[in-house]
């Protein structure tokens, strides 16, 4: 059977989907049986800061085709993206099933184990697992405007998104021998 990874974002639009096809892809090409999908889950200091300042989301919020900016930066790496495709809110059973849950934010995890305690082995942030200790431009919310454009922003904004996915990757190819190792696989290219 697989092992599975679930990678979480606020949207499920940008970040997670970035991670969950150009790891699918990843390791694919690696002959790695591991699944890899993705979800939303807004954390709770970012539904406050957003209530606060009166910041509407987008309806429906989930259920949404995934931002071009991101199907194109995964096109420019051969990687097609399934016609379709939606976005989805995280779940408790997408929780349970999962071996591995990787969110993009701290404050995710916190909630997540705060609300899924039996879940505590298996959660960890991207910051974890790639051993970042410096700035990761996708963590700062004191970048986007916190004002009707914030979603469009974050979503749609070519330099935002850009700058968010050259990060991303970045940090995704530091954290996969973490992945691997934390499913207890081991990596094909270095033990053949």
């Amino acid at each position: 059977m697989a092992s599975r990874v679930l990678f979480v974002c606020v949207g499920n639009r940008v970040r997670s989907t970035f991670a969950e096809f150009y790891l699918r892809n990843w390791f694919t090409k690696r002959g790695m049986d591991i699944a890899v999908s993705s979800a939303g889950f807004i954390p709770q200091m970012l539904t406050d800061r957003l209530a606060e300042l009166n910041i509407p989301s987008p309806q429906p919020f989930y259920n949404r085709p995934m931002s071009e900016l991101t199907m194109a930066a995964l096109l420019e790496k051969g990687i097609r993206v399934p016609k379709g495709w939606r976005s989805k809110k995280l779940t408790l059973e997408m929780i349970t099933e999962t071996d591995l849950l990787i969110t993009a934010l701290p404050a995710q995890k916190e909630d997540i184990l705060r609300l899924y305690k039996k879940a505590q082995k298996k959660v960890f942030t991207i910051r974890d697992l790639s051993k970042k200790d410096d700035y990761l431009f996708f963590e700062d919310f004191s970048v986007p405007p916190f004002n009707e454009n914030f979603w469009h922003y974050v979503e749609e904004d070519p330099q935002y998104v850009s700058r968010t996915l050259q990060t991303w990757e970045q940090t995704l190819i530091g954290a996969i021998p973490n992945i691997i190792e934390q499913l207890g696989i081991r990596d094909r290219e270095k033990n053949g």
